[in-house]
């Protein structure tokens, strides 16, 4: 567990770097030295033995805000669906989104990039050139990239410059292939085989949302062949909210999509229901639904039918981000954009050999293989945040969901009211 998530003040904070080593007794009363012991100053900051906890900090904050993501997008599509009373579950359910004051959304934190960069210019100020080959630089450059990645994802458009103007999110995706180039190469010369590899995968995503399918290859194939990046949780301080909020053992307020309900078995004699792959019939485990243990079966409406997501089930599960399932999955759907059929069935066949499924059969067309290909990142990559955006590039959304919806979300709500270069109020413009 990261020193940040253990710790919920700063003070403690430093005085866990103390215990562990990390501060001498000197170092600790002087970066205590502040008039308010629960704030720190950027002079008490700038410590080289406070700076992992400076890292820590901006990677903990970008880890915290997935299960929001993951939350929103999943009932923006055909993941997740309004079980409860919760006027922000049922707006994004419905596609609605309202202008501010009356929009509470933030999806992606546009603060986690601010946050980013500040580290980067502290990482100089205390360390002069030698910054840009070390880890925690490494750190908060690729995490800055990949906030970037969730933004285009969730967001039609978005501030990428404090202050500055709105741009679309096709500029964002820019913006995030551009941050991770550089964070690769800091990466790199940082000798960090998990941040290249973190690096590598970011850019697989941003080039294949661009349509620059050959550097999403490249980068896809340089990933590791076991990499997985998870974002972290807690039972005692930052709890997954997937689970408190959206768990049959907890609360019940979003729960499988209807559209989804049929691939569910509810039958097996074993009492355990199973999620059906549409291809060979077999049990699915890449998504994992409970219905017959769900007390009452309903949400927190007392209304709706609830067939819980199973997939995050303790308070501290913790939420795939990126990983090499998904390297493969973007492999082959630049092989199917190639026309290189089997190649492409291949590389799903390895995820599913992953899990134990059958493998799939080349239909020998190409929309036989997206349909394959897009029910494949429906089940590797269920609840991870990333069906909302393949519903949008594939402009699925009238056909999926349905004619009227928005498709992505506003950007923060704050940052309209705030930014004097957004003209306000402004809602999503993309609408199925």
């Amino acid at each position: 567990m990261r020193l940040s998530r253990m710790m919920t003040g700063g003070t403690r904070l430093v005085l866990g770097l103390f215990l562990l080593g990390g501060i001498s007794a000197c170092d600790l009363n002087n970066v205590l030295q502040v008039s308010d012991p629960s704030r720190f100053t950027d002079e008490a900051l700038d410590n080289v033995n406070a700076l992992p906890a400076v890292a820590n900090g901006v990677q903990g904050n970008f880890d915290f805000s997935m299960a929001n993501i993951v939350i929103y997008t999943g009932l923006l599509s055909d993941e997740l669906m309004h079980t409860g009373t919760w006027s922000g579950y049922e707006d994004a359910d419905k596609g609605r989104m309202r202008p501010p004051p009356g929009i509470g959304f933030n999806i992606a934190s546009d603060v986690i990039r601010l946050r980013a960069d500040k580290a980067a210019e502290r990482f100089v100020r205390v360390l002069g050139d030698s910054a840009n080959r070390t880890v925690l630089m490494a750190t908060v450059k690729v995490i800055k990239g990949w906030q970037n990645i969730l933004t285009a994802e969730t967001q039609c458009e978005a501030v990428i410059e404090p202050g500055g103007p709105a741009v679309p999110d096709g500029q964002v995706w820019a913006q995030a292939a551009t941050d991770l180039e550089t964070a690769l190469g800091v990466a790199q010369s940082a000798g960090s085989a998990f941040w290249t590899d973190m690096a590598h995968a970011g850019l697989a995503r941003a080039y294949l949302n661009m349509g620059d399918y050959d550097k999403a290859l490249t980068n896809a194939q340089a990933v590791s062949d076991d990499f997985e990046y998870d974002a972290k949780y807690s039972e005692a301080s930052s709890s997954n909210s997937l689970v408190t909020l959206n768990h049959y053992s907890e609360n019940k307020a979003a729960g499988l999509d209807s559209r989804r309900w049929a691939q569910v078995d509810t039958m097996d004699p074993s009492g355990k229901d199973y999620y059906i792959d549409p291809w060979t019939g077999e049990r699915d485990p890449r998504v994992p639904i409970a219905f017959r243990v769900v007390p009452n079966r309903l949400g927190v409406d007392g209304i709706t039918k609830f067939f819980s997501q199973d997939k995050y089930y303790q308070r501290g599960s913790d939420i795939p981000v990126t990983h090499w399932r998904e390297m493969h999955l973007i492999e082959a759907e630049v092989y199917w954009k190639k026309g290189q059929f089997q190649q492409a069935i291949d590389r799903m066949n390895t995820v599913r050999a992953s899990v134990g499924l059958s493998d799939l059969t080349n239909p020998g067309t190409s929309q036989g293989v997206l349909d394959m290909l897009l029910e494949e990142r429906f089940a590797t990559l269920f609840l991870e945040g990333q069906r909302a955006n393949d519903l949008y590039r594939f402009n699925l959304f009238p056909s999926a969901i349905g004619s009227g919806f928005n498709t992505k979300f506003p950007m923060d709500g704050n940052e309209m009211l705030n930014n004097p270069n957004i003209p306000q109020p402004r809602q999503c413009p993309v609408v199925s």
